[in-house]
């Protein structure tokens, strides 16, 4: 019904922009076109190309050359004055990390020992810290904070050989994307279960040491912030079901006592328990459904965390034409008939299984199909309507896979993937013949390879040709670029140069997100992509 509505919606506003003038019509047609296009979801949109890449991934509104088959078909009816024809062969490649599950893994890589030491306590039957109590708590909350869509990593690429001459264009691309979807197993822990527990020799749980009072009572209000629909929940996880800990110790408030009288023996201060009793605060809220659902869990051996990796490669063979129309002044039209090759692969691996890491990228369940598309490009030269208009705007849309082409899925999985459509709108000014600033936005909210997590990019960029001449030019570019359907998501910034000699062009680009993440003790940036490019234009 939300289509049919849409449908009826841009036919009338269609009608009554007849009615206005000649730009107003033209604006809004090209918006109105978007817009009716916009409630699809796709795949996020691949940056082909070195020159879009270094201007943050805005091109619609300026695409030129054989590029512009991928990005808009409407440029390939450039005037020959503005027309570059030839052979241009690119290649993209980026690695993104969602939903922090890098600092979780690191996190967690560095907690290793002390969780294995609270399990080497509950199956040696001796006792632990308060120190060591609050790292267990930190690393269920590490575990939780990894459950959940949006988080796992995601691999890219793009690449081929683009030709055009004069208004028609024949390429060859392929865009694959990998992506990398944990599961975390926060029941079959090992914790909690029958005959393990920790011991307390010598230190009762019946009353607080002299002097930790305060520290006991700071102690017993963190743990019990982490019951949930167990009372008690820490008490009965480390003290297994059996309840063996000691016969002093029977909740939360006796083993906060015998942990103070632990940490009494061993010199560790009253303030250095308080200290461990506001970390396990800290974490209650994600720590607490973790252990709560352990206490229930089975053996470790029987954890199902896994790592899923699905991947979709689609191979396009794509002949395009772009024309100017007569209804409106600079304005062209251009299509590309594409017939695509999809191959869609799914694997796991399962972390307790003795299988190699390896195992998890051998893609044999492996599905291959082919089905047509279709995308449509609309550019308009807003001077050739309005030659006493500033700077040389252009607007621009392009909707790609216009017939959502669908492709099979391999058996294990069973059914299709639908590539839904994509559109892509643009602007561009230019305030001299040697500088360009262009924008971009996608008009659909799209998938990627992550479940759970979307993409909606927002790209801002422009470029500077030093020398600007046939024989000689050497481009600066740069950009920005966000994810707006991600409200975590950060601003990252795009670089580009190269060499034009005579006709031979060669460049270079590479996007770095502003979002970093703590990795081994090092910062590294969440996201990033580099793209290179060799072309033989004139």
């Amino acid at each position: 019904m939300l289509h049919a509505e849409t449908g009826k919606m841009c036919y009338i506003m269609g009608v009554f922009t007849n009615e206005g003038g000649t730009m107003k019509k033209g604006l809004i047609t090209l918006t109105l076109i978007a817009s009716c296009a916009c409630f699809a979801s796709a795949e996020q949109w691949k940056t082909l190309g070195t020159r879009p890449m270094g201007m943050g991934g805005a091109f619609v509104a300026m695409a030129q050359g054989p590029m512009a088959q991928y990005w808009n078909p409407g440029g390939l009816a450039m005037k020959s004055s503005a027309s570059i024809s030839g052979l241009e062969i690119p290649i993209t490649m980026g690695l993104e990390a969602t939903g922090d599950i890098l600092k979780n893994t690191s996190e967690i890589g560095e907690m290793v020992n002390q969780l294995s030491a609270v399990k080497s306590a509950q199956r040696g039957h001796s006792a632990i810290t308060p120190a060591q109590a609050a790292d267990f708590v930190k690393t269920m909350s590490l575990l939780g904070s990894m459950t959940g869509e949006g988080k796992g990593a995601m691999i890219e690429t793009a690449g081929g050989a683009n030709f055009k001459f004069a208004k028609v264009a024949i390429s060859i691309n392929n865009y694959t994307s990998i992506g990398l979807n944990p599961y975390i197993d926060v029941r079959n822990l090992g914790l909690g279960t029958t005959g393990t527990s920790i011991q307390f020799a010598g230190n009762s749980g019946a009353s607080a040491p002299s002097g930790y009072a305060t520290a006991v009572s700071n102690l017993t209000t963190a743990l019990n912030r982490l019951d949930g629909t167990n009372t008690n929940a820490v008490y009965k996880l480390l003290c297994g079901t059996g309840g063996n800990c000691d016969s002093s110790i029977t909740n939360n408030a006796t083993l906060a006592n015998a942990l103070a009288a632990y940490a009494s023996s061993l010199n560790i201060t009253p303030t250095q328990v308080s200290e461990a009793a506001q970390n396990i605060s800290n974490y209650a809220a994600t720590a607490g459904p973790v252990v709560n659902g352990a206490i229930s869990g089975g053996s470790y051996t029987g954890n199902e965390s896994n790592l899923t990796v699905d991947a979709a490669s689609f191979t396009e063979i794509a002949f395009g034409y772009g024309k100017f129309v007569k209804f409106l002044d600079g304005l062209s039209i251009g299509a590309n008939l594409k017939m695509i090759n999809g191959q869609m692969g799914h694997t796991g691996f399962r972390f307790m299984e003795n299988s190699k890491t390896g195992d998890a990228f051998q893609m044999d369940n492996l599905k291959t199909s082919w089905a047509p598309a279709i995308d449509l490009g609309f550019l308009w030269d807003i001077n050739e309507k309005y030659p006493k208009l500033p700077f040389h705007p252009k607007m621009g849309l392009v909707i790609r896979n216009l017939n959502s082409p669908k492709f099979d899925r391999p058996d294990q999985v069973g059914g299709t993937y639908k590539l839904d459509r994509q559109a892509r709108l643009g602007f561009a000014i230019h305030p001299a013949k040697f500088w360009s600033f262009a924008l971009d936005m996608d008009m659909t909210k799209n998938k990627t390879a992550v479940r759970g997590f979307e993409s909606r990019q927002l790209a801002l960029g422009t470029e500077i040709n030093l020398v600007n001449a046939k024989a000689f030019n050497i481009p600066l570019r740069a950009g920005l670029m966000k994810n707006m359907a991600e409200k975590s998501s950060k601003m990252a910034y795009t670089m580009g140069t190269g060499i034009n000699l005579l006709y031979l062009h060669f460049d270079v680009a590479a996007a770095i997100s502003s979002d970093t993440t703590i990795m081994d003790g090092e910062k590294i940036p969440t996201k990033g992509t580099i793209s290179a490019s060799l072309g033989l234009l004139f």
